[in-house]
């Protein structure tokens, strides 16, 4: 699991934890091609080497089981077929050629790209005859363009949108399954979450989200946008592609070096695929989990300009997200090596 995605999972641990709420671990595994059943056996391992526990999710179970999107899809079916009697959504017609054309003249024409809603145009008995014929389409959610979309995110504060200038997203696929953003949705609304605590790359999400949540009817949840993990000397977000580059860094390269030491004992080869972007790697090398953590916890988040180590238990006690920056949180090898003498 990624250093940067592990530190999200911690931040909303030790949030929920802070309130006395419930941690849910839930598997978003709508995009097909990346649901691999390999993929989750690294991730669990890492929430439980660290010290994790989650209350509801894979393993565990819990009221609003079960804990994958895939296997959600009667939801997610009903949902949309809500919003589209409602008339909040429409069946789109619309051929890709069609699309990529109106994309081109908006670009000609320097504005932003709209949804033409051709398929609006359409009767009902059109559109009934259209999927009597086996037409491919998608579902498009229509979005209210006479609307500003706003929230009070707890690190970015006061946020706005324009969603007149918001194309209709396409909230379930020609093959009947969900868009990310409409299962979420649809799970964070049965799941009764009450905070989303994710990375800043998902504000762009939000606006589609939150007008997803109004047309239903739902509770609004909080929004809480994080800073992303920037690579060591650089703005750059951290990436487990660039090890190369990476290994050009002094600091970066003693954990490298660290790792090759320790694999070429234990008979691996080439790291096995792992370095220190992936909280496996700290594992495999031997790491303490509580250093790591106190790692993770750093990223991000102080108490003030002077404490360094944290326990669990004291950052649990500590942790409000009115500590966590709005800048990117620079990943320091040799801080990650110092926690370890503590």
């Amino acid at each position: 699991m990624h250093i940067g995605g592990m530190r999200t999972a911690l931040f909303n641990w030790l949030w929920a934890r802070h309130h006395g709420g419930q941690f849910i671990l839930r598997i978003d595994d709508t995009d097909q091609q990346r649901n691999m059943d390999e993929a989750l056996g690294p991730i669990l391992r890492a929430f439980k080497w660290l010290g994790l526990t989650w209350d509801e999710g894979p393993e565990v179970g819990g009221p609003y089981a079960p804990y994958f999107q895939s296997q959600r899809g009667d939801l997610y079916r009903a949902a949309a077929d809500r919003l589209l009697a409602e008339g909040k959504a429409y069946r789109c017609f619309e051929t890709k050629e069609q699309i990529d054309q109106d994309r081109k003249q908006a670009e000609a024409e320097k504005r932003q790209y709209l949804s033409a809603r051709r398929s609006l145009e359409l009767s009902d008995a059109e559109v009934q005859q259209f999927v009597a014929e086996g037409r491919p389409h998608v579902i498009r959610f229509l979005v209210p363009r006479d609307q500003k979309v706003v929230i009070d995110d707890h690190i970015r504060g006061r946020v706005e949108w324009d969603a007149s200038l918001m194309a209709d997203p396409v909230i379930m696929r020609g093959d009947g399954s969900p868009l990310y953003n409409f299962a979420t949705v649809i799970d964070d609304a049965q799941m009764q979450i009450t905070h989303v605590v994710r990375a800043e790359e998902h504000l762009s999400n939000t606006p589609t989200q939150v007008l997803l949540h109004q047309a239903l009817g739902n509770t609004l949840p909080q929004f809480a946008h994080i800073p992303y993990v920037a690579a060591p000397g650089s703005k750059e977000k951290l990436s487990k592609r660039k090890l190369a580059q990476y290994r050009n860094n002094a600091s970066f390269k003693k954990l490298c070096d660290k790792g090759d030491a320790v694999f070429a004992q234990i008979g691996l080869t080439g790291q096995a695929g792992l370095d220190p972007v992936m909280v496996e790697f700290y594992e495999r090398v031997g790491f303490l989990p509580a250093g790591v953590l106190n790692g993770l916890l750093r990223l991000g988040w102080s108490l003030d300009d002077k404490t360094e180590i944290f326990s669990l238990d004291e950052a649990v006690k500590l942790f409000t997200l009115d500590r966590v920056v709005k800048a990117p949180a620079g990943f320091d090898p040799d801080k990650m090596l110092s926690y370890q003498q503590h």
